[in-house]
């Protein structure tokens, strides 16, 4: 299965890094589960990050590592330069037609947009870029997706950060209902 994952950071950290080495239950957490799923062999060479802005922790080893584990990058700004349709058509590039699993951390909006979360970095993607990239993987087998990082105790009296939850649940569940995946 190929990944796309929306977020801040990469999460492909090598759990000897960011988990100090001590154990391997101390290497497990939310910067390395990817790199885990990888050594493991449940995701596939074809897997992209999109929306990456934060700093890494050893720029040179995080990239490498991140490219071992089978993704391309897709950096926030990069929707400056390419545009929506940019980040769509190098998503569907990577993913071609592998089942795909979408993984959605909120914090990939601007604090702007999803001022609750755990991990609040400036320069991220608005709601509405974010759902139309998303309205644009119609078509692609996904066969599963979540949303995480949402703290809703942070969040602001109109609720932006829940609102724009839901709206990206449901663009998930239209998407996998457009199109379900045969087994």
């Amino acid at each position: 299965m190929s990944t796309f994952f929306a977020d801040v950071v990469t999460d492909t950290w090598d759990p000897k890094t960011i988990g100090g080495g001590i154990s391997h239950y101390a290497g497990v957490n939310h910067g390395t589960f990817l790199h885990i799923a990888h050594e493991e062999g449940l995701i596939r060479n074809t897997s992209i990050h999109a929306g990456i802005r934060a700093p890494l922790i050893r720029p040179k080893g995080d990239l490498r590592n991140d490219i071992r584990c089978g993704f391309e990058i897709v950096r926030a700004r990069d929707i400056d330069r390419i545009g929506v349709s940019g980040v769509i058509e190098k998503l569907k590039s990577r993913i071609g037609d592998t089942n795909v699993y979408i993984s959605v951390d909120i914090d990939v909006l601007d604090p702007a947009f999803a001022p609750a979360t755990g991990t609040s970095e400036v320069g991220g993607w608005s709601t509405r870029e974010l759902l139309s990239i998303l309205d644009g993987l119609k078509g692609i087998k996904i066969i599963g997706g979540d949303i995480v990082e949402v703290a809703p105790i942070y969040d602001s009296a109109g609720e932006i950060t829940v609102l724009a939850a839901a709206e990206i649940a449901h663009s998930l569940l239209t998407l996998m209902v457009q199109k379900p995946v045969q087994p």
